[in-house]
């Protein structure tokens, strides 16, 4: 019995909820359970699991967001979480203790999400995934057409799809079946130390002052770095995306994409070129560096070396928490012609099993749904916006810590990557050419040119 193996193995927020709401590695040979064709009598299995059949179930849990079990053991009041990290666990850790059919749930390994898609591809190559696992919307695709995850229907299991927004329910489906449940949805912020700023002189009536061009973004680099000694902002580069989700912005802020409408390849165009050009002169001048992790990136702004940091959603709380120097959030500055800002989500997913234990994937599904259902502790303890229109337009959400500070990002910067198939693999593709730009001196003109042969090949 698969029981025992699992044993052993503010009103501007409102507005936003209206605006997100209106808009609009594998293996093969997976079970049959993962197409919708294939699962229909495995969902009505699913479907029917009784409370007595899901008692004493323990399920396994693969997830990003860190390690922190030190600070959470035992901790079931979500109000103490502070972090990412805390306040998945705490919710887990709440789910084991409170949840009516007794289900336990274990988690599995991978938890930085740099290196947490190879120990997901691992599991599925190996035919022993995690029962419920943690994805970005962007990477859903490349699994639900291998059939590597379980599609059902929502409403079977009274998952509330209705009151998510329409960028939520989206994210959620491929080809015309939902194989995931949604979690939250993040963007590219700016954290700032305000007195780096005081002292450069970019702070007015207590609020940061954010550059509205490339001209004015040089002219306050040089400003800070001239007044204060230091960077204006930090960012990861090395074996990290942050800068990558910077040159996005970018092009998205001229109106541009990296992939055209129809799905062709659109990376050497004249917005990618700009984005790219304005990047090294950051670069060039000092003003930024290529050195630095994601964890570097954030020890030299925490360590008051830089103005600013780029980094998401996710970190509001626990910068907010643990700061030593004034702290602020703001939006990622429109520097070009437009708001943008990259933008992503994560989800809840149930990998295909080779036994198709009906009681398993019920198990999983309910974590899923208790997750989905407790979205609003996971936005109001991070920083992430939430999936759910009630939460967002709940009092508790409008009125949270700081979050007036990025309403614009809700409602006009946020740009989802693409939902395409092999996204991953082409965002792959251009993001080594970039790195050879910046850490190997090729040219941009070069280094666009390939991109754009390499994603062509790509998407044929």
């Amino acid at each position: 019995m698969r029981k025992m193996k699992a044993l052993a193995t503010t009103a501007s927020l409102a507005a936003a909820a209206m605006l997100l709401a209106a808009c609009g590695g594998g293996t093969s040979g997976a079970p049959e359970g993962g197409s919708p064709e294939g699962n229909k009598d495995l969902n009505a299995a699913i479907k029917a699991v009784t409370a007595d059949e899901l008692k004493g179930t323990t399920i396994t849990m693969s997830r990003m967001f860190g390690d922190c079990e030190e600070t959470t053991q035992g901790v079931t009041d979500t109000a103490k979480a502070t972090s990412e990290c805390e306040a998945i666990q705490i919710l887990t850790n709440k789910f084991n203790a409170e949840n009516e059919f007794g289900i336990k749930i274990e988690r599995l390994g991978g938890s930085d999400w740099n290196s947490y898609y190879d120990a997901f591809n691992a599991s599925i190559a190996g035919g022993e995934p995690a029962d419920v696992a943690n994805l970005h919307d962007y990477a859903l695709s490349d699994y639900a057409k291998r059939g590597q995850l379980l599609s059902f229907n929502p409403a079977d299991f009274g998952i509330e799809m209705s009151d998510a927004t329409a960028q939520a329910q989206k994210s959620v489906q491929y080809d015309g079946s939902t194989y995931a449940v949604p979690f939250d949805s993040h963007a590219l912020l700016w954290h700032v130390n305000t007195d780096i700023l005081e002292q450069a002189g970019y702070m007015k009536d207590g609020k940061p002052v954010s550059p509205t061009s490339p001209e004015e973004f040089l002219q306050m680099a040089k400003d800070v770095k001239e007044k204060t000694g230091k960077y204006i902002m930090s960012v990861g580069v090395a074996n990290d995306d942050m800068l990558w989700r910077t040159f996005f912005t970018f092009v998205a802020q001229q109106g541009g994409a990296l992939l055209n409408e129809d799905g062709s390849a659109n990376v050497n165009s004249a917005e990618a070129k700009k984005a790219l050009e304005f990047i090294n002169q950051l670069i060039e001048g000092e003003y930024i560096h290529t050195n630095a992790d994601y964890a570097g990136s954030i020890d030299e702004w925490k360590n008051e070396k830089s103005a600013i940091l780029a980094n998401g959603t996710w970190a509001v709380n626990e910068y907010a928490a643990t700061s030593t120097f004034g702290y602020t959030v703001v939006d990622f500055p429109t520097v070009f012609n437009q708001s943008a800002a990259w933008a992503s989500s994560h989800m809840w997913v149930m990998p295909t099993q080779k036994d198709n234990d009906p009681v398993q994937y019920r198990a999983a599904i309910e974590f899923a749904k208790y997750l989905y259902n407790n979205t609003d502790t996971w936005s109001l303890a991070t920083g992430h916006f939430s999936p759910r229109v009630s939460v967002i337009n709940s009092d508790a959400y409008l009125n949270a810590p700081l979050r007036s500070n990025y309403t614009e990002t809700a409602l006009k910067n946020i740009t989802f990557v693409p939902q395409v198939d092999n996204w991953t693999a082409i965002k792959s593709l251009i993001h080594t050419q970039l790195e050879e730009v910046w850490f190997n001196g090729k040219a941009i003109d070069a280094a666009l040119t390939e991109a754009q042969s390499r994603v062509e090949q790509q998407t044929k």
